[in-house]
């Protein structure tokens, strides 16, 4: 085995595997507008208010309400919403605004 082979192999194993390793922390983001929210579900729509989709939360979901620590059951209807959910489906974060009322 020359030197390059000695030294390329054990680096394109390393890419390999931290690929691998990113696109497990591959996520998506939504943005939308809040139909409902109890303690473990958020139903929401688009932004033109179609296309309803219902989230299943846990407690490891961030939450903020402008910027602020919020739980889900402080999202009201109408709020607007950015939920980032993981490659496996899980919603990791939802950041809410809320229009002035």
């Amino acid at each position: 085995m020359n030197a390059y082979a000695r030294i390329l192999t054990p680096v394109a194993i390393l890419v390999a595997v931290a690929t691998m390793a990113l696109a497990d922390k591959i996520e998506q983001t939504q943005d939308g507008i809040v139909l409902s929210a109890t303690a473990d579900t958020l139903v929401i729509t688009d932004r033109e208010g179609k296309n309803e989709q219902a989230h299943k939360i846990d407690e490891a979901t961030a939450i903020t309400i402008d910027g602020k620590p919020a739980k889900l059951p402080d999202l009201s209807k109408g709020d607007k919403v950015k939920v980032t959910v993981s490659q496996d489906g899980k919603v990791v974060r939802i950041m809410a605004t809320r229009t002035k009322r």
